[in-house]
């Protein structure tokens, strides 16, 4: 009932992650929305997540643990930027959020917590979790905090890099959602730590602001201790936290993230995770920290490099961009056409599975809405016949001067708003922004359908247009494979670096 409320809320939400919908604002700050009960704008009809920018100068972690200094500010440390100006998308948000304070404590200090589950954990070196999918939206993993343990959803996101929980229901975009996804409430947890400093974000729709506390966290058959987090005191529009796993220490933010800290207590060999987003309305997916499940295709993993290099980007601003190199369409019956030039093309873009559109250039939206009669509204959205979902045709991706190909299909590509509304699943960027985006109509079709239990026999008959896809820090690579289904076997990566090649698969 979750999934379908989602589809057919009146607000017709979709989360984007930076890149938003074209001509779209929000006039709702978090400082004018309920204060005083004043009328709020218009709901855009999406939530865009946060992206946060800092620079700062880190100890890094020793033998003892992590140890990290404050942040520099970039305007006044000239030493921030190399000299040759590093990658960077135009038109993107920033914080100029100050530093935790890492020193000031209020609550009494944790209670021992069971070493159980972390022995398990550190002889397994992986841990798993289903995701829960939200009607397309966005996908969900529980998280349990505090002892005892309080039970709080929130959204992954690869294109952000914090943990926050507790958004303010009364201001976000679904009031009743909201209230389904739990709360965190440090005063009952007898292993709180309040941490202080501020947190405060602000994205194309809406805020969030709170402050930072420490408690110990269970998260894909993992217990960890001390994790710092942001819990919210004021937010708008969204309607669940959110986990960030992209590249965080010592990038963007002065202490150890949740995947950080799996590396550091061993719980984990390197911070790695491979992800499965599922086909629309399939019900399958699933998070594996530090581990790849080999039953899921056949042959070696294909990387892709994190483009440009991590030594090119903004230093405080690392992302999982990678280079996409082809566009194109396949009609039933009909050999694929290229929107762009066999060679020689370059669009560096993000992959972000907290965007539930991808946003890439005007023009070759443009080409591609044409090929689905698309109509263009007011505000500049391509909207097209819902009837095109059940159409056996693909979208077309290239990596690696074409020799990685992703198809997407039409079903997984077109994202149904609500029955008979139907949005292109690639909407422009922001206007003279390159700040383009592969979401999840980009990731979920990376994956079959269906998932149907595919023997050895049948795989050369019974292909599907999907990919399993491993995001590796340690070796700066996205890792990609056609997705099968043959049952489920995980096994451990990040001992060495790239060693992520060497896995095959069993299907």
């Amino acid at each position: 009932m979750l999934l379908h409320f989602a589809i057919y809320t009146t607000l017709f939400l979709t989360v984007s992650h930076g890149a938003s919908l074209p001509n779209l604002s929000n006039e709702h700050s978090l400082d004018d929305g309920d204060k005083g009960g004043g009328k709020r704008t218009r709901d855009p009809g999406y939530v865009r997540m946060p992206v946060s920018r800092q620079k700062f100068k880190s100890k890094g972690k020793s033998k003892r643990g992590w140890h990290w200094g404050p942040p520099t500010d970039p305007h006044n440390d000239p030493s921030a930027l190399k000299s040759n100006q590093p990658f960077q998308p135009t038109h993107a948000s920033s914080s100029t959020r100050p530093p935790p304070t890492l020193t000031r404590i209020t609550r009494s200090p944790p209670t021992q917590q069971s070493p159980t589950l972390h022995r398990r954990a550190a002889d397994r070196r992986w841990g798993w979790s289903n995701l829960e999918e939200l009607g397309g939206i966005a996908y969900i993993i529980q998280l349990d905090i505090g002892t005892p343990p309080q039970k709080v959803r929130v959204f992954v996101d690869t294109g952000s890099y914090e943990l926050w929980v507790n958004p303010r229901c009364s201001t976000s975009a679904s009031d009743s959602l909201c209230q389904t996804f739990g709360n965190y409430f440090p005063s009952k947890s007898n292993s709180a730590m309040h941490i202080g400093g501020n947190f405060a974000v602000t994205y194309g729709t809406g805020a969030v602001r709170g402050s930072y506390w420490s408690d110990v966290m269970s998260i894909a058959m993992l217990q960890i201790p001390h994790v710092q987090f942001a819990v919210a005191a004021d937010s708008n529009y969204t309607f669940a936290g959110i986990l960030g796993l992209g590249y965080a220490y010592p990038y963007s933010i002065p202490y150890p993230s949740v995947l950080n800290l799996m590396v550091s207590q061993k719980m984990i060999s390197a911070p790695i995770f491979s992800l499965g987003l599922g086909g629309d309305g399939d019900g399958f997916s699933e998070i594996i920290f530090g581990g790849v499940n080999r039953w899921k295709f056949a042959g070696p993993l294909v990387p892709v490099s994190i483009w440009p290099p991590i030594k090119e980007q903004d230093p405080r601003w690392v992302q999982y961009w990678v280079n996409v190199t082809s566009v194109g369409l396949t009609k039933p019956k009909e050999a694929g056409k290229l929107y762009t030039p066999r060679e020689g093309f370059s669009m560096p873009t993000l992959i972000d599975t907290g965007s539930t559109l991808s946003y890439i250039r005007e023009d070759l939206v443009a080409v591609i809405g044409q090929q689905f009669n698309a109509e263009i509204d007011t505000q500049g959205n391509y909207f097209v016949d819902c009837k095109y979902r059940d159409v056996a045709g693909t979208v077309d991706f290239g990596f690696n001067s074409g020799a990685m190909v992703i198809n997407v299909r039409y079903k997984d590509f077109i994202y149904q708003l609500y029955p008979g509304r139907c949005m292109l699943g690639v909407q422009p960027a922001d206007y003279g922004s390159t700040y383009y985006v592969l979401g999840d109509t980009f990731i979920r079709g990376a994956y079959c359908e269906s998932c149907p239990f595919l023997t050895v026999s049948k795989i050369s008959t019974e292909l599907t247009h999907a990919y399993i896809v491993v995001f590796d820090q340690q070796s700066d690579v996205v890792w990609m494979n056609q997705y099968y289904n043959c049952g489920d076997g995980v096994v451990t990566v990040g001992q060495t670096p790239r060693d992520t090649k060497n896995v095959v698969g069993a299907c």
